[in-house]
């Protein structure tokens, strides 16, 4: 009778702990997110053309949230103009490359500090991975920019050409512009702002007066720009001069045949 009372002990025990995996998933729980690292986490000065990066110890569960995740300048504000991209264990912040030579327009100003704010429980737009593993509160990352006149302010990394020259453009052909488009020269690759600074000169076939013409920078990223050359209401035939200043992205040069270049305006 003693056996028979141990044997029911035991299978009681069992049934029990049985009852207990069920109420619990059956599975331990997932480790919490973590992140092991993220852009400036070493002190090193961020430039305003990197992308953000964060690594976590897990991959990420996709599509990512917006209100996951959001850049604070030194007063709190949200910072505008990043696109997020999620790559197995990364998350990357894309930011709007600046345009003025102060470089004070992009998404990141220089020689500032910000903060990568990652949100976690309580919050529904928890960062969560691909395992289930949630971040188990708010996190700061905090890091800081560049100096303007520091050369790596604006790397180019990432970019797919080594110097700069135009798209869509045979070397040695004239550039043609209807009479009302502005004169817009494409880049292929982005340019630094900070050497938009002079002008560019403008002379009109069959004169010998040259016009100064001012610049501006319309679009910049890593694979592409935009430069506007001022040139009001000028039309007909023209040599146009760059300055031999500008330079691209992490200080590659323009291609050496595209300093000058024929262009046509057509006359209104």
């Amino acid at each position: 009778m003693l056996r028979a009372w141990s044997v029911l002990r035991v299978y009681g025990l069992l049934v029990v702990a049985a009852a207990l995996l069920i109420a619990c998933g059956g599975e331990p729980r997932p480790e919490p997110l973590t992140v092991v690292s993220w852009s400036g986490s070493d002190g090193a000065a961020v430039s305003l053309d990197q992308d953000l990066t964060i690594e976590f110890r897990q991959r990420l569960s996709q599509p990512l949230r917006r209100s996951s995740v959001e850049v604070l300048d030194e007063g709190g504000n949200p910072v505008m103009g990043f696109k997020p991209t999620l790559v197995g264990s990364w998350l990357r912040l894309s930011p709007t490359l600046p345009l003025s030579p102060q470089l004070h327009d992009g998404s990141l100003r220089p020689d500032h500090s910000y903060q990568i704010r990652l949100h976690g429980l309580p919050r529904l737009s928890a960062l969560t991975s691909t395992t289930g593993s949630v971040l188990q509160s708010e996190l700061i990352l905090p890091f800081r920019t560049a100096a303007a006149r520091n050369p790596a302010a604006l790397l180019g990394n990432g970019a797919e050409f080594s110097v700069v020259g135009l798209a869509d453009h045979i070397v040695g052909t004239p550039l043609a512009f209807h009479a009302q488009d502005p004169l817009v020269l494409r880049f292929q690759s982005g340019l630094d702002p900070r050497t938009l600074a002079g002008v560019a000169t403008l002379q009109t076939e069959g004169q010998a007066s040259t016009q100064s013409c001012a610049l501006r920078l319309r679009r910049n990223s890593l694979n592409g720009a935009e430069l506007e050359v001022l040139v009001g209401d000028w039309s007909g035939w023209g040599r146009l001069t760059l300055p031999a200043e500008i330079e691209g992205l992490g200080g590659w040069p323009l291609m050496e045949n595209i300093r000058t270049l024929r262009v046509h305006r057509a006359r209104k």
